[in-house]
Order: C-alpha cells, then sequence, then structure tokens
C-alpha cells in the first residue's frame, strides 16, 4: 500500500511540474509572434541591402508611418518611407546592416507584444570613401498580418550627415 502511495504521488507530482502555466503558455505564443515578425524585419533589412525597394514596400502595411531620428523630424507614411531609403540608395552604395541585434518589445507586464527591437551597426560607401559603424537603435511595431506599421528610429543622424559632406568635399 505504501508503494502504490508513494507512486501515486510522484506521479502526480511529475504532471504536476509539467505543466505550463498560463504565464508561459502566453510568452510561448508571444515569442512565436515576435520570431515572426523579426524575420520580416531581416528580410527587410536584406532588401534594402540589395537596394529592392519593392521587396521592401511588401514588408509595410499601407498606413505605415516612421518616426524619424532627425530633431523636428516629420513622420513619414509609407510612400516617404521607401523615398527616403530611395535617397539613400541614391547616395551611398553598398548598404549594409551588420551586427544585428533583436529584442522583442513588452507590454507592461513584460510579455512579449509582437514588437521587434533592433541594435545595428550599418555602414556604407560614399563613392570611393568607405563609411563603418553608424549605429542604430530601431522598434518596429506589426499589425495581424506581420505587415509593419510603425518604425521608430534612433541614431547620430548629425553624425553621419557631417560624415557625407566631410567626404564629399574630399
Amino acid at each position: 500500500m505504501k508503494k502504490l502511495l508513494l507512486l501515486s504521488t510522484l506521479v502526480g507530482l511529475l504532471f504536476s511540474c509539467n505543466q505550463k502555466t498560463q504565464e508561459q503558455s502566453q510568452k510561448e505564443a508571444a515569442m512565436a509572434i515576435y520570431n515572426e515578425n523579426a524575420k520580416v524585419v531581416h528580410a527587410l533589412f536584406d532588401s534594402l541591402e540589395n537596394e529592392d525597394l519593392e521587396t521592401a514596400a511588401s514588408f509595410f502595411a499601407e498606413e505605415a508611418k516612421f518616426n524619424p531620428p532627425a530633431y523636428g523630424g516629420k513622420d513619414l507614411n509609407k510612400k516617404g518611407i521607401l523615398e527616403n531609403y530611395n535617397g539613400f540608395m541614391q547616395i551611398l552604395n553598398n548598404i549594409k546592416a551588420n551586427d544585428r541585434d533583436f529584442y522583442p518589445t513588452v507590454d507592461s507586464n513584460f510579455i512579449p507584444d509582437g514588437g521587434v527591437r533592433i541594435y545595428a551597426k550599418w555602414s556604407a560607401n560614399l563613392g570611393d570613401n568607405s563609411m563603418e559603424g553608424i549605429k542604430a537603435y530601431e522598434v518596429f511595431k506589426f499589425n495581424e498580418n506581420h505587415k509593419i506599421i510603425e518604425v521608430d528610429e534612433y541614431m547620430d543622424v548629425s553624425g553621419m550627415l557631417n560624415k557625407i559632406g566631410e567626404l564629399s568635399a574630399e
């Protein structure tokens, strides 16, 4: 009888330890959404590196907005976002997003909310001159169809523009 009681207690204990809590299940589901959205950002950056604006456009929802890093910069809509990307592609060559570190955005309970934060070091060539280590922090928000609806970007815009001006004068 003792063996049967001990065995049933052990089985019950093992069963209870293997059950996921609601919070664990919620986090796993949220991380699955984050992982899908992170793939979108990787693909966006890859398309920008390949100067493929058509593919880049496919990752944005029609109502997307971009909050630029420049002080006093105006929010851009989808058309403005693509024009901004195109402008950089006209000036710079061999644009690369290096050292891509991805993290989920979280809600007030620290549960991933589907957004993607990325730290990256961009590099590009201006003519024969290389620009390395342009650090950026970007936050991407998505709709339920994994389309980007908002981008907040933070970087040293004045430093980058000063470097472009310096290299253009050479």
